[in-house]
């Protein structure tokens, strides 16, 4: 302890430094994301996206699926995409769809059937009216047999590579042992195998049906690893199953493509992969890291509608590694990767082929490691016995030097070289070390100055002063009664009295205009300003609650003030409304002079002091998340804070008018423009489901149309601290016309729900009615969890059934029913408003 005291600094550095090494050997999870993201922008930084020749992509895209129909296609149509790749003559062609099951096709079961009944009753299919009539029937199955056309056109190929699927758990069957026959052909052979590696085993496989199997001419695996933010950066080459060693999908696309025979690939487990001349480095758990060549749309990409009608060139895939895969939304989900969130697979594996056949590889070297630890000492060794020397200067300067130095060798190694050493543990370490020693510097600094300068009368007076500013008049009042009064002081001390009016204080404005009197009671308009104040505080309760009262209904502009109040940093200038939670006030922020809306809540009048603080606590936690919302059919927040028992916050301020006002009918809005106005509240919900931020109390009151036509949600947050104040109360404050069933059940929500609440506002807009009713609240939630709503179209004929069907689907009681993202219902709505947009041109033009 005497030596903390001593060297404070010192023993900071020596904590610090400790602390960075226990934390470098055993990881700590935010730092590493941290790590990651260091990583990704490097990669991002390395990444040309220029496009190599030797990949190309045949894409099953969306234009694809609606031009040739909805997915799963007949197999028949990939055999025609297969010849038409094939007769172009490429090198190799990577089919990545696994076909596990026979296509079920119920014209070929007919005819099997038929077959066997006209067998059975003319068994004798010597004589020609049988023979030709059994003829027929094995040309129509061969017709139809698709699986057996899209094997013939593989077979025909010779140059098809399938993928395959690896399961865990545990279990075995001698189905497995069958299985296991069948792939061993295609395992590695040449492998070393050490004691020590974390190669990954699979308990089962999903392989391609027989004939697509027997006609491949190789295999590989489609499990992609990723890190725990779930950003794939590896490429998992390697899995052992029941013995046998099975490369990855683009591992088998590489080797085929390079025409490796056996003997020519070697693999060390843990350490390499040899294929003729390209050694592939291997991490212990049969990993590579992946360099991206670029984010999606880098490699050369043509839609297999294209390719199909004979819309490209051939030449385009000549002696080519094509790759055919999907991208269509439904079909494969996308891969979040370092260079695109939201990247198909068939870039993924282009960017993986093209890694390991350009040698463009990441290396983690093993001393790695030791280098990270070795500049945390470094740097453990700076904070300890060179920071507290020096001067804030060159103490500032050696700081950045050590920043840019760790930063260039980072990048250095890893641009050029390929390597990637990790450097955030120590930058972190050096960024909090460097606060730590100078923070303690200055602080011992101000304390050796404090005890110099003492309680001096100027010290005072700038410390009230800065209090003041900072709104903590109380120690600004404490700080000015050790000043003696001269005129500067009077007017000093007359301000502080105006600022405790703005927070309407008046008891304190009072007690320091008296303060003032005591001095000189005939200074300015203190007496009079002193009598009005008394008198408004006689309508006013001082004590517990904001400007001395506590009921949830004051008013912040009460007569006999001449100044106005204030919230915050925001002075108030008229109230707009009230609400069952507070009151909402015009407001300005004087420092940019920027309109504003205020609105108050309350927490002590149903609350005990604990709970009261609670519901605080969530308040602030609430509006920091809707805070961070930036979207533009989202209200912006741009302050929360509190003034004693009063929390309030400052909003943007919108010109406009609810959507309460366009429910009753007669003042219904064109279904187009309906359309439009929900299609544009999904984007926001969307947008804030994507941030884990649901509001829970979608409806017409809470989503403003403004004069130029925007639409705006408000109140993204304040549902749940509202729910959580009813639940406190017994008391429901309205009716829940709008709440979904998981809602109204007390069932953890989600965005779905917010969808279901829009349904319901969708179809009052729509029809002037809510779908919903009831005698009392019980009956309503009965009504919401257990009968289906009404047809809208025979309420309001001029519905059109697409729309019927959007309205059907945001209102079913399964959540899992419902769009599975508000996007979804945006999509939707989108999409109608097109067609409907479309449809009117025509008549137009017609």
């Amino acid at each position: 302890m005497n030596l903390i005291k001593k060297h404070p600094t010192h023993s900071i550095g020596i904590f610090i430094t400790f602390f960075f090494l226990v934390i470098g050997l055993f990881r700590l999870e935010f730092l590493d994301m941290l790590e990651l993201k260091f990583y990704d922008l490097k990669i991002n930084m390395k990444s040309d996206p220029t496009p190599p020749d030797e990949i190309v992509i045949v894409d099953i895209d969306d234009s694809s699926i609606e031009k040739l129909g909805r997915w799963p296609w007949p197999r028949s149509l990939l055999a025609k995409g297969i010849q038409k790749i094939n007769s172009a003559d490429p090198k190799l062609i990577g089919l990545n769809i696994i076909y596990s099951e026979p296509e079920e096709h119920a014209g070929l079961d007919e005819l099997q059937k038929f077959e066997e009944i006209f067998l059975q009753v003319y068994p004798d299919t010597s004589k020609e009216p049988s023979a030709m009539l059994l003829n027929v029937l094995k040309e129509a199955r061969i017709r139809l047999d698709n699986d057996k056309e899209l094997a013939s056109a593989m077979q025909h190929s010779g140059k098809i590579v399938l993928p395959v699927f690896f399961k865990g758990g545990s279990l075995h069957s001698q189905s497995e042992d069958a299985q296991n026959s069948m792939i061993e052909p295609f395992s590695l052979m040449n492998v070393k195998v050490s004691e020590d590696i974390n190669c990954p085993k699979a308990a089962g496989i999903i392989l391609p049906i027989l004939p697509f199997l027997n006609s491949s001419r190789g295999i590989g695996h489609i499990n992609f690893s990723s890190d725990f933010d779930g950003t794939t950066r590896r490429e998992q080459l390697i899995y052992e199953y029941q013995g046998l060693f099975i490369p990855s999908y683009a591992l088998t696309l590489l080797i085929e493509y390079l025409d490796a025979k056996q003997d020519q690939v070697q693999v060390d487990i843990g350490a390499s992969i040899r294929i003729k001349e390209i050694e592939i480095p291997m991490s212990m758990d049969c990993g590579m890291m992946v360099n991206f060549k670029g984010p999606s749309n880098t490699f050369k990409k043509y839609s297999f509608y294209d390719v199909l009608n004979d819309k490209i060139s051939q030449n385009v895939l000549k002696n080519k590694l094509v790759l055919v895969s999907t991208s269509a939304a439904g079909i494969m989900n996308p891969f979040s990767a370092p260079t695109d969130p939201s990247m198909p697979v068939g870039e993924l594996t282009a960017n993986v082929v093209w890694t390991m056949l350009n040698q463009q590889f990441i290396h983690q070297p093993s001393w790695a490691t030791a280098v990270e630890l070795l500049l945390i000492i470094f740097v453990g060794l700076l904070l300890i016995l060179l920071f507290p020397r020096l001067k804030a200067l060159t103490a500032g300067l050696l700081f950045w030097f050590m920043l840019a130095g760790m930063l260039s060798l980072s990048f250095y190694f890893f641009l050029l070289n390929g390597f990637w050493i990790q450097v955030v543990y120590p930058l972190t370490q050096l960024v909090i070390g460097y606060i730590g020693v100078i923070s303690i510097k200055y602080f011992i600094t101000e304390t050796r100055k404090e005890k110099v300068e003492g309680e001096s009368a100027e010290t005072n007076r700038m410390l009230g002063l800065s209090f003041q500013g900072q709104g903590m008049l109380d120690m600004a009042l404490e700080k000015f009664r050790k000043v003696p009064v001269d005129q500067e002081m009077k007017d000093i001390l007359y301000n502080l009295a105006l600022d405790y009016e703005r927070k309407r204080q008046f008891n304190k404005a009072v007690s320091v205009y008296e303060y003032i009197e005591e001095h000189d009671k005939k200074f300015k308009d203190v007496e009079q300003k002193k009598k009005k104040l008394i008198k408004a505080s006689e309508t006013m309760v001082f004590g517990d609650g904001f400007l001395g009262g506590s009921g949830s209904d004051g008013d912040l502009l009460l007569e006999g003030s001449e100044t106005r109040p204030t919230m915050g940093r925001y002075e108030v200038i008229k109230q707009l409304g009230k609400g069952a939670m507070g009151v909402v006030y015009l407001g300005k922020d004087p420092r940019i002079n920027r309109t504003t809306a205020i609105k108050t809540y309350r927490f002590t009048n149903d609350f005990d002091p604990e709970e009261a603080k609670e519901m605080k606590t969530k308040f602030f936690r609430e509006a920091e998340s809707a805070g961070t919302l930036s979207h533009p059919n989202i209200v912006t927040i741009y302050d929360a804070g509190e003034e004693q028992d009063l929390a309030y916050i400052a909003m943007e301020y919108l010109d406009g008018e609810d959507l309460q006002a366009y429910t009753k009918k007669g003042k219904l809005l064109p279904i187009r423009k309906i359309i439009d106005y929900i299609a544009d509240i999904a984007d926001g919900l969307d947008y804030a489901h994507e941030r884990g931020i649901v509001h829970r109390d979608i409806k017409p009151a809470n989503i403003m149309l403004l004069k130029n036509g925007v639409i705006k949600i408000t109140d993204f947050g304040i549902a749940r601290i509202t729910a959580s104040s009813q639940t406190k109360t017994g008391i429901v404050k309205g009716t829940p016309y709008y709440m979904s069933p998981e809602q109204i059940s007390g069932h953890k929500v989600d965005g779905r729900s917010d969808i279901f609440s829009t349904g319901v506002m969708m179809f009052q807009l729509l029809t002037g009615k809510v779908p919903f009713t009831g005698d009392s609240p019980a009956s309503l939630m009965h009504q919401i969890l257990n009968i289906p709503h009404p047809d809208p179209s025979k309420i309001n004929p001029k519905i059109m059934k697409p729309l019927v069907k959007i309205i059907n689907k945001a209102l079913e009681k399964d959540p899992n029913n419902r769009f599975p993202k508000a996007s979804a219902l945006s999509a939707n709505l989108r999409q109608l408003g097109n067609a409907i947009d479309a449809l009117i041109a025509k008549r137009k033009t017609g």
